[in-house]
């Protein structure tokens, strides 16, 4: 019986262990995708130098991410837009 009862919260440990990172990693990452999403969305063909614009706006630095997009040619309404999504 308490066999079963140490497998259990071993079990359990575990999960919460796992899940924790995973649970506060998701707003960030988040973030990042809506960010790209809107730039896909707009038709631009996203490119790694898209994704570290959007990561600037992740990290709450919006002036970098949508300087970096505008010269990436994208049009300033969207890159505004795209790094308004990217800051969870």
């Amino acid at each position: 019986m308490f066999r079963n009862a140490r497998v259990v919260g071993v079990a359990i440990a575990t999960f919460a262990a796992a899940a924790l990172p995973l649970m506060t990693a998701a707003p960030a990452q988040a973030g990042l995708v809506d960010c790209v999403q809107v730039l896909d969305e707009e038709g631009y063909k996203v490119t790694n130098a898209h994704a570290e614009a959007c990561a600037e706006g992740r990290n709450n630095n919006r002036a970098k991410c949508e300087a970096m997009l505008r010269e990436l040619d994208v049009a300033a309404k969207d890159a505004s837009l795209a790094c308004e999504r990217a800051y969870p």
